[in-house]
């Protein structure tokens, strides 16, 4: 997790699914490469400063649907949402 106030209560993540949290140290960008990345990604987008009270949540959809259908590297070139698919049958 980030440190950021929106992760407060990871603790009950961590019961409800018996899974171990980890916190990166502060100003280490680099310790949670997954999310910057995506942060990228959104920011193709929905450029940083933003009013976020100006995008829909159809927008916001469609964000999400893109991301989720663009092929991944560390997935095989799979997509996320291709991956979800074979996880759950």
């Amino acid at each position: 997790f980030d440190n950021g106030t929106e992760n407060v209560e990871h603790t009950k993540i961590r019961d409800e699914y018996n899974a171990k949290t980890y916190f990166c140290d502060p100003y280490s960008p680099w310790q949670k490469g997954g999310v910057e990345n995506s942060n990228g990604l959104v920011r193709q987008y929905i450029p940083k400063g933003t009013d976020m009270g100006t995008v829909t949540p159809e927008y916001l959809y469609f964000v999400q649907e893109r991301l989720n259908n663009r092929p991944r590297k560390g997935l095989g070139y799979l997509t996320q949402n291709e991956v979800l698919v074979k996880v759950i049958k």
